[in-house]
């Protein structure tokens, strides 16, 4: 597997300014942890004669699982293909199902969506009709705060600690009478920073209190702070909390699109009405289903990450 590199100089992104200091974030340590494994198979033949297979190649600007997606879950798509002419409707109440018994929610406080980015910009609608600003640190996942400025929202862009961490107390002070949503993203990308799980925990107790909080944790499962960083609690306890989650990462279903959202009925009810979530396609809810009971695929791909941070260098 080779190692494909690409930055675009010309009008970096927030995103890219961080990837030309570091490729440090979580789901790099996924793919570089594929690439050594081939390492053995790959010689120093010049680049010019050497024949490659796009299939074969670790896109680390994406952060893709490139050792694929649990066994089970490709079996389980194969058998799906012949569905492929129905609505997923009953695929999408059963995976929403699975998903309240396994995070001790009610179905109705999960929103199945394509991926995540659905919630990520719903989210950004949901600050703007509430009036008021975002608030969230610079230099962390555009996901929200770009459809929040493209739509007109004043975003509250706290800088980063001196260690490209969050500074959780500056982005508490930033919370004011105007505030209408904060965004966190932990672990962050693109830094691969955690916000320690005691420190989030006290952050999530008190904003919430005060403005609805957006938790990201897309790459969660692929850090040593998982289940201590997880912040389905305060959804369960009634907080003005949402928590997304992404197939897209350690289940390495990238292309299939599937990722959902846990939070008030409510809340949920105000984010459907936005229009910007659709149907998840039925071979991306079958799949996702046998991957979560693949408990042993999960916790190989937990192993294989923690392989590759070494090989990453910190930010």
């Amino acid at each position: 597997m080779k190692n494909l590199s690409h930055i675009n100089l010309v009008s970096p992104s927030r995103r890219n300014l961080m990837k030309l200091a570091s490729v440090g974030a979580l789901g790099a340590a996924a793919g570089l942890a594929a690439c050594s494994e081939a390492a053995s198979a790959v010689t120093s033949t010049p680049a010019t004669t050497v024949a490659i297979d796009p299939d074969a190649i670790a896109i680390m600007s994406s952060n893709e699982n490139s050792f694929g997606p649990s066994p089970k879950a490709k079996e389980a798509m194969r058998a799906g293909v012949g569905n492929i002419y129905r609505y997923a409707c009953p695929q999408t109440m059963a995976f929403a199902e699975m998903i309240a018994r396994r995070e001790g929610v009610a179905p109705e406080q999960v929103l199945v969506t394509n991926g995540s980015s659905p919630i990520l910009a719903a989210f950004a609608d949901y600050v703007r009709v509430q009036g008021g600003d975002l608030v969230t640190s610079a230099l962390t996942y555009e996901g929200v705060p770009r459809v929040a400025q493209n739509i007109g929202t004043n975003v509250i862009e706290v800088p980063l600690a001196s260690d490209l961490g969050f500074d959780m107390e500056a982005i508490a002070a930033a919370i004011g009478l105007n505030t209408s949503g904060v965004y966190i993203c932990s672990p962050n990308n693109p830094t691969g920073k955690v916000v320690p799980p005691a420190v989030l925990k006290a952050f999530v107790e008190e904003a919430s209190a005060k403005v609805p909080v957006f938790i990201d944790e897309a790459y969660l499962d692929m850090s040593d702070d998982c289940p201590a960083g997880v912040m389905t609690e305060f959804v369960k306890a009634g907080k003005p909390v949402i928590v997304a989650r992404t197939f897209s990462k350690i289940y390495a279903m990238a292309g299939q699109r599937l990722g959902y959202g846990l939070m008030q009925p409510d809340m949920a009810m105000t984010i459907c009405k936005t229009g910007r979530l659709s149907n998840v396609n039925y071979l991306a809810l079958v799949g996702g289903m046998a991957a979560l009971d693949d408990t042993a695929y999960y916790e190989e791909m937990r192993v294989k990450t923690a392989r590759g941070r070494p090989i990453a260098p910190d930010p």
